[in-house]
């Protein structure tokens, strides 16, 4: 095979199940900036979730070092683990692109990233990388230990809580809905006891939500982590103790304009290395990057300056 040729082509995976009013409108565009721009690519279409980290494994394999992802966060999630699941080559000498076309974009957010696929493949075009740090959380599901990266934010007990009853929805949520259902799931979630050990502190609190960032943003422009910094080498930690649901929703608009970690039952802290574990009956639920993964007892590390991608 002629990995040489193959590292000079983009291989776009395009997730048509992200959010997309208009899939074959959208293709269009996308083929068109392309073309356009003289970038060779080749275009893939996800059919199930993980299928994006599946292939992108075995066109690593096959020599290819440049990725797109056409999607919301939950595909540069998948394309993320992907990078991160091989050992093939270095990941930093990877190149993530993302043409943001999701329900929620919070990642693309984060880095000032255009919603106008036009201006998303000029930047692609430019070649402008910068790097991030990427964080690896152990953690179990169905009493077996599992593994895996994201590329934005973990969150626990409640966020996560929020994640598992939109994934029963039969639709997919939009922004709105989003926001009316971390209000409306307030009433019935119980608040959790749980252990939380970090670099130099640890806690043992009655917890309303754990937050640990890579990047600022999540659950659709949500700042629950609003002092990260991505290129850093240290986790950006909120933690929301025991706070009533009638202060919670008084509160809301702090989940928006940055200041959630002013409030007086919210700590903010750094770190490079977490443990979270459950001091209730039942274990605190985990989600990375919007997607629920499992439960703790879960530690988190990071990778510093691990991921390589197209930038602003």
């Amino acid at each position: 095979m002629d990995n040489y040729k193959n590292k000079d082509i983009w291989f776009c995976v395009f997730n048509p199940a992200a959010g997309i009013n208009n899939i074959e409108k959208v293709r269009d565009k996308i083929e068109f900036e392309l073309y356009k721009n003289n970038i060779e690519f080749e275009l893939y279409f996800t059919k199930f979730k993980g299928d994006a980290t599946n292939e992108v494994i075995d066109k690593i394999m096959e020599g290819y070092n440049k990725f797109i992802a056409v999607g919301g966060d939950g595909t540069v999630h998948e394309v993320v683990n992907a990078i991160f699941n091989q050992d093939f080559v270095s990941s930093n000498q990877i190149t993530l692109a993302v043409i943001p076309t999701g329900t929620g974009n919070d990642w693309a957010k984060h880095h000032n990233l255009s919603m106008d696929i036009s201006k998303s493949v000029s930047l692609i075009k430019k070649n402008k990388t910068d790097l991030q740090d990427i964080g690896i959380a152990r953690f179990y599901k169905n009493n077996r230990q599992k593994t895996e990266y994201f590329n934005n934010v973990a969150g626990m007990a409640y966020d996560a809580f929020v994640v598992k009853k939109l994934e029963q929805r039969k639709n997919k949520p939009n922004k709105f809905i989003y926001i009316i259902s971390v209000l409306s799931y307030l009433f019935q979630y119980k608040l959790q006891k749980a252990k939380v050990i970090m670099d130099k502190k640890e806690f043992e609190d009655i917890f309303y939500t754990i937050n640990i960032g890579i990047c600022k943003y999540s659950g659709g422009g949500m700042s629950l982590v609003p002092h990260a910094v991505h290129n850093d080498g240290k986790f950006a930690i909120t933690l929301a103790g025991k706070i009533s649901k009638a202060d919670i929703l008084l509160n809301t608009y702090r989940f928006y304009n940055e200041t959630i970690t002013k409030h007086p039952k919210i700590n903010a802290f750094f770190s490079k290395n977490i443990i979270v574990k459950s001091l209730d009956k039942h274990p605190v639920l985990l989600e990375l990057d919007g997607e629920l993964v499992g439960e703790s007892p879960v530690q988190f590390n990071i990778i510093e300056k691990g991921l390589r991608f197209i930038s602003n």
